[in-house]
């Protein structure tokens, strides 16, 4: 059996050095696309999420809430059962829960930014913002956040959503 077989401490010692520079040299690029990633993901996400509120309030004939907050929103179902009113966007005892979301980690919703009375908004049993129309603000800006970038979510007076 032959003793030089193997790596050295010295060939190991120099490996990990170099990982380590590659690693520290990589990594923040690496920590920014990540961060953009989220903010994109959760763009898209709430986007979807409320299509899916148009859609189930024409569905269900009723008004369908979207409740937003710093790091999550809810998407519940308006029909007044529990003892509330319809339409109220006050999510009461029975009403359903169709959708509760975190936002991913570091991602939060802008609410100084956010031009929604109470910061909510619904969509009646044809698939429209009455609160848009009626209150002749022309869109409905949801910005998202984080420290790398920002997106906003656009809702217009006939319902389409888009990312911005």
């Amino acid at each position: 059996m032959r003793r030089d077989s193997g790596f050295t401490a010295f060939d190991v010692a120099i490996t990990l050095a170099i990982v380590a520079v590659l690693a520290s040299v990589s990594m923040p690029s690496f920590l920014k696309w990540l961060q953009g990633h989220r903010l994109r993901g959760a763009a898209i996400n709430l986007m979807a999420d409320i299509e899916m509120a148009k859609v189930r309030a024409i569905r269900e004939g009723a008004f369908v809430s979207i409740q937003l907050a710093a790091n999550n929103y809810s998407v519940f179902l308006d029909d007044g059962a529990g003892g509330g009113v319809a339409g109220d966007m006050i999510r009461n005892g029975g009403e359903s829960l169709v959708q509760d979301r975190r936002l991913p980690a570091g991602v939060r919703v802008s609410l100084s930014d956010l031009n929604l009375a109470d910061h909510r908004m619904r969509f009646n049993s044809r698939g429209l913002p009455p609160d848009l129309t009626a209150a002749l603000i022309p869109a409905a800006l949801i910005p998202l956040e984080n420290e790398f970038g920002r997106k906003t979510v656009r809702v217009n007076r006939l319902g389409s959503v888009k990312i911005q």
